[in-house]
């Protein structure tokens, strides 16, 4: 399998940028109140779209970073609203999207198979904890259960380092990538900051696209218009959410300037 072409044929580009469209929180969770209605969510996330389409990303990824603090297994009331708001906004979306509910991998493919979503972010392996405590992902699970339910097509993006926490594997990065990639059947790699909108140190991001030249590596977040250019050289695409909302603040609105402008910034970098 020649992973970087059919990561090109997903997303129709070498490098694409994949703008987030964050839910607000939804029902059942803690941040969810009277103001967040699935009627409100859906505003928001079309006001969110509308931007994105008119500025020219090349793929979104809906995301529920509103339902924090995380799951490894949420509620049906999630995946029943998540997959509600998501249909009424993809008459709007134009070019190849995905999705995630975190951290949950086995309600991300239930998603995916119901919206009709091209690719997913998530866990798939690994042991960790941190923030939102013991999370444990078995990837046999998971990937019987998307064989079960007739979503093989659905390209799988995972990261193998904590988001706010630690991995309970102490071997080096690289080391659980290659007998990953020997056992997943995985399409890219995901590698993030310490938690959202922060990114990684250049240097070890570096080092992972030198050791695997030939596996589509995803900036999964803190990328902004500032760090852009010096990370994009190794990176085969790139996720951003926070630095396009107001005041930068994940949780906000989109801001039409700031999405602008990453976006501009983005398309210069990979010239």
């Amino acid at each position: 399998m020649n992973y970087l072409e059919e990561h090109k044929k997903i997303f129709g580009c070498d490098k694409p940028i994949i703008g987030c469209l964050h839910l607000l929180p939804l029902p059942g969770t803690p941040y969810y109140n009277e103001e967040t209605t699935i009627e409100k969510n859906i505003e928001r996330l079309k006001h969110d779209a509308a931007i994105l389409m008119e500025n020219g990303v090349d793929a979104v990824v809906f995301a529920n970073e509103g339902d924090r603090p995380y799951l490894t297994s949420v509620g049906p009331e999630v995946i029943a609203a998540y997959v509600r708001v998501v249909t009424e906004v993809l008459p709007m979306i134009h070019v190849p999207y995905g999705c995630g509910c975190l951290i949950d991998p086995i309600a991300t493919l239930a998603i995916a198979k119901a919206i009709g979503a091209k690719f997913i972010r998530t866990y798939v392996t690994n042991s960790y904890e941190g923030t939102f405590g013991h999370q444990e992902f078995c990837p046999a699970e998971v990937f019987r259960y998307r064989h079960q339910i007739d979503a093989d097509d659905v390209h799988v993006y995972t990261y193998f380092d904590a988001h706010a926490g630690v991995c309970l594997d102490t071997r080096p990065i690289e080391a659980q990538i290659s007998s990953g990639l020997a056992a997943l059947p995985i399409s890219g790699i995901l590698v993030g900051g310490p938690r959202a909108g922060l990114p990684p140190e250049t240097s070890a991001f570096a080092n992972v696209k030198k050791a695997f030249p030939e596996i589509p590596l995803i900036l999964g977040s803190g990328a902004n218009k500032d760090n852009i250019a010096d990370l994009m050289p190794y990176c085969d695409g790139l996720i951003v959410g926070t630095t396009t909302k107001r005041d930068q603040y994940l949780y906000n609105e989109m801001d039409p300037e700031r999405a602008k402008e990453f976006i501009a910034a983005a398309k210069a970098a990979r010239k």
